[in-house]
């Protein structure tokens, strides 16, 4: 009897390479939304409008994200982790080199950073469906937190470099440059096998009413933080601070978050039952520092405020992956496009909502509403878990 052919199965890649394709293909996919807010004065020079305008094409990214998370996710669980990886990236840079070469008018662009950030939504699912394939149950955490980190890390580096290049090529080569970083992402991303998952019903079986609470108080935090870092410097400016102090109190309590970010997703990983009980506590320091900025004039008390408002409640978005992602059983990317909807919603309402504020009244009214959006997306989220992690489920998995 003939002896069968060999079967190759392919090896299962590395965790540590999985973590760092999903990381840098958030990167790159941000890439059309943090060179339009870092290069705005610039382009709207060019373009012939202004900064609310220019706030509102970036916007328009995140509702893109919003609105095609969910769909993007069920997109994700049928042609799996790898191909969402890098369709979503090529996408983004495909708008990207679009902006470079042919947007000319405000609703172009507004056109262009909508369609890129739908690309999120393949992205963000696409390293959730990776991570559950292949990075261990103990180490989830750690995965997710580095990944969100990768976030406010690459908007940092735009924010101090994006201005110096931009002075000697011009900001549509920038977008081109941003383009040209797809490859290095498909270099980078493995083969993972294209599983295909139960679709119909919500992420995970459990009460579709409790994942829509969820998304609300991650949108809900994610609208306070967001707009925490819109109106930090100014806010700052107008008690007394100069420009440049401000911006550097900005740069400190951006590092602080992404420390957060990774410090809270090894934490969790360490502590069983620890990921929801951590997500709700660092809301509830964020509204802490938004009150004590409220509350306070410029000094200790304003760089402390700073630190608490962004370095904790803008730390946790790791958790929330982490958290929805644990309960939704079989389906990680679809649970992850329900957390990708609640930030992007808020992300894009939470800066023009809390500025209006500002505008009208008062920056200390504006930190009081976040205080009070903060505490209220820390309640929804605990509310929520009554739902989706109930007592007897808790102690089948870490979280």
């Amino acid at each position: 009897m003939p002896t069968p052919p060999a079967v190759t199965v392919p090896d299962r890649p590395a965790p540590a390479r999985v973590v760092a394709a999903g990381s840098l293909a958030l990167s790159v996919t941000v890439v059309p939304a943090f060179l339009t807010g870092a290069l705005s004065r610039r382009i709207g020079d060019d373009l012939g409008f202004g900064a609310g305008a220019a706030g509102a094409a970036v916007a328009a990214f995140f509702v893109g994200a919003g609105l095609l998370a969910v769909p993007m996710g069920r997109v994700t669980e049928r042609i799996g982790p790898a191909l969402a990886l890098r369709a979503g990236t090529a996408l983004s840079g495909a708008c990207a080199a679009l902006v470079a070469v042919a947007v000319h008018g405000w609703w172009q662009l507004c056109l262009a950073l909508f369609v890129a950030g739908s690309a999120v939504g393949l992205v963000d699912t696409g390293a959730a469906r990776a991570f559950g394939d292949v990075v261990p149950d103990g180490r989830h955490g750690s995965a997710f937190g580095v990944k969100e980190a990768s976030v406010p890390a690459a908007s940092l580096l735009a924010g101090v470099s994006i201005p110096v290049l931009v002075d000697a090529i011009g900001w549509r080569p920038a977008f081109a440059l941003g383009a040209a970083l797809v490859p290095l992402v498909w270099a980078v991303v493995p083969a993972l096998p294209a599983r295909h998952m139960p679709t119909g019903g919500d992420a995970g079986g459990r009460a579709p009413a409790a994942f829509v609470l969820f998304a609300v108080g991650v949108g809900l935090g994610c609208g306070a933080a967001t707009a925490a870092g819109t109106l930090l410097v100014p806010a700052i400016e107008d008690r007394g601070w100069a420009e440049g102090d401000a911006g550097l109190l900005l740069a400190a309590v951006s590092v602080a978050s992404i420390a957060v970010r990774v410090a809270a997703g090894r934490r969790s990983d360490t502590r069983p039952g620890g990921a929801w009980r951590e997500l709700t506590a660092l809301l509830a320091v964020g509204a802490a520092g938004a009150l004590l900025l409220a509350a306070s004039d410029a000094g200790a008390a304003g760089v402390v405020g700073a630190l608490a408002v962004i370095g904790g409640g803008w730390g946790w978005t790791g958790l929330a992956y982490l958290t929805a992602v644990r309960v939704g059983g079989q389906r990680p990317a679809a649970a992850a496009s329900v957390v990708l909807t609640g930030l992007s919603v808020g992300g894009a309402a939470g800066p023009a909502a809390f500025g209006a504020i500002a505008s009208a009244s008062s920056y200390r009214a504006a930190w009081l509403a976040a205080t009070v959006a903060l505490v209220l997306g820390a309640a929804a989220i605990a509310a929520a878990r009554r739902r989706l992690d109930p007592p007897r489920a808790r102690s089948q998995h870490p979280g």
